[in-house]
């Protein structure tokens, strides 16, 4: 394994995973949804854990280090609907009694919007899992087959439940993850407002995990680029990364391989040992004409390069360089690759390297307030 498959899988186990529980009767649309949103078909029939009378656990391996454990509920029929509540109830207060990483954190709880209708049984449930202080989204899944009027209606009946059921901050969103007819909507609107309400601590692994909001990853990537330019600061000089500072090097690295992490899930693991050679020294030798100008235009050239340099050179050399993996992880996340060999992903890699490392090296960071210039730079990527 190389040592940047090594150093990203290390970032990766360290993110604590969220639990999201997926609750709902059969046929509302749960494995779908899961699916869409979490990709590689994580919710697929006789895969799970049953971990409950009420729950089946995915993954499945209890030894697998997940970045989001989804439990997803068998489902229930109408006529042991008051059985399936109970064991939902006694589920979540077993959870409840366990470690903090243990618990629930987060309930989709999915109702099939083609039906039409919203239960006081649902209402019920809905507010026992409030009752237990876990975050609660309601998915009106199946969208498109449903006139707008009857979810409307769907909303309305929902929150005529508050005054009983206290349901004024109850979130709802409308979802078509696998629609008859035209493009899917609304889970990027779910994954979005799950980043809100979970825990600060599990927001990462979600945002990793997912593979349906680019935006949320990118928002993600700016943060950690600006926590490394802060820090550049925070050290007063910093030698240049691919000079001949070992530290430096490591610091890079680090900001590549979290970067890598939201993007990196499964085959990008895989990705990063294939465009192992941009190294340091090979990205300075890729972009060594810009390299040369940007420091040129902020130090005489009579000084050098090879020296302890300000912050602000180090913060901007960083930010570049984010920007640009930030970039490069995105368009291969875009882009279709089946098929391809090693050679022709190699050399998109590089030639999308070049492409992007020339157009963010027009970002300067002189001082602590130019960091927001970042965000705006990474908004740009698309």
């Amino acid at each position: 394994m190389g040592k940047l498959k090594e150093e990203l899988q290390t970032i990766l186990e360290k993110m604590p995973p969220p639990n999201v529980a997926v609750i709902g009767r059969t046929g509302a649309g749960k494995s779908t949804l899961i699916n869409k949103v979490f990709g590689a078909e994580l919710a697929r029939t006789g895969t799970g854990l049953p971990v409950s009378d009420a729950f089946v656990r995915y993954p499945a391996s209890m030894e697998e280090k997940p970045l989001v454990v989804v439990y997803d509920s068998r489902g229930y029929e109408m006529d042991k609907s008051w059985r399936y509540r109970d064991d939902v109830v006694k589920f979540l207060k077993e959870k409840k009694l366990q470690s903090v990483d243990e618990q629930i954190h987060l309930v989709w709880y999915v109702i099939n919007a083609g039906i039409k209708r919203f239960e006081h049984f649902d209402a019920e449930i809905i507010s026992l899992l409030r009752t237990e202080r876990v975050p609660v989204i309601v998915v009106l899944s199946q969208a498109d087959i449903a006139r707008t009027d009857q979810i409307a209606k769907m909303e309305e009946t929902i929150r005529n439940y508050r005054s009983e059921f206290k349901f004024d901050e109850l979130r709802i969103v409308t979802v078509a993850a696998e629609p008859m007819y035209g493009e899917p909507f609304g889970v990027t609107e779910l994954v979005n407002l799950s980043s809100e309400l979970l825990p600060d601590l599990y927001v990462e692994a979600l945002v990793a995990r997912q593979v349906v909001d680019l935006e949320l990853k990118r928002k993600m990537a700016s943060k950690y680029i600006k926590l490394s330019a802060t820090a550049c600061f925070a050290t007063g000089f910093v030698p240049i990364p691919g000079a001949t500072s070992a530290n430096a090097i490591a610091t890079q690295t680090a900001l590549c391989t979290k970067i890598a992490s939201l993007y990196g899930y499964g085959e990008w693991v895989e990705m990063l040992d294939k465009v192992g050679n941009l190294t340091v020294a090979s990205i300075v030798t890729v972009g060594i004409t810009w390299f040369l100008d940007l420091f040129n235009t902020i130090i005489p050239p009579s000084i050098g390069i090879s020296g302890i340099l300000k912050g602000g050179i180090a913060a901007t050399y960083i930010s570049i360089i984010g920007a640009t993996y930030t970039s490069v992880f995105e368009k291969l996340s875009l882009k279709n690759l089946n098929g391809a060999t090693k050679t022709e992903i190699e050399e998109f890699i590089k030639s999308t390297f070049r492409d992007e490392f020339r157009k963010n090296s027009k970002i300067r960071i002189s001082t602590k307030r130019d960091i927001h210039k970042i965000d705006k730079l990474i908004e740009s990527i698309s």
